[in-house]
């Protein structure tokens, strides 16, 4: 099992509900729609990799791969909110 794929899906979930969290806060029912979808086909990939991990491996390198994924994503959706936000705001106005 590859920890930078473990990385990766988890970082993805945080990342897509922290971006709908804001999404849903500025009533972009298109935006949220959108992450809503991506938060499913992300977390059915995320369960199907890690399926096999237990509670003994969370200081294992897959563990701290996926413990660590959600504290950078958080933060990197917020960061980065504003540009999502000017790029569906830029595509309705079309």
């Amino acid at each position: 099992m590859s920890e930078l794929l473990i990385f990766i899906c988890q970082f993805s979930v945080v990342f897509l509900l922290g971006v709908q969290s804001q999404m849903v806060r500025d009533s972009n029912c298109i935006g949220a729609a959108i992450g809503s979808l991506l938060i499913g086909y992300s977390q059915f990939y995320v369960f199907a990799i890690i399926g096999g991990l237990t509670a003994g491996d969370l200081f294992t390198a897959q563990g701290m791969a996926f413990i660590l994924a959600g504290p950078l994503a958080i933060i990197t959706s917020i960061k980065t909110h504003p540009h999502i936000t000017k790029l569906f705001k830029r595509e309705v106005k079309k």
